[in-house]
């Protein structure tokens, strides 16, 4: 199997690039979880009403 540069500066990329997106996925989630924690955590009445009811 004849892998040329380009082929693997491509895939490379392709990996670093998937990889960095699911760490902003998952910082963006962990920021998010905690803010909800916090006590400046507003939730406005109709976002409260549209929540599903939990049993």
């Amino acid at each position: 199997m004849d892998l040329s540069l380009i082929n693997v500066v491509t895939a490379a990329l392709f990996l670093i690039g998937g990889g960095l997106i699911a760490l902003m996925v998952v910082v963006t989630q962990r920021s998010y979880k905690k803010d909800e924690k916090s006590e400046h955590w507003v939730v406005y009445p109709a976002a409260e009403r549209a929540r599903p009811e939990e049993e």
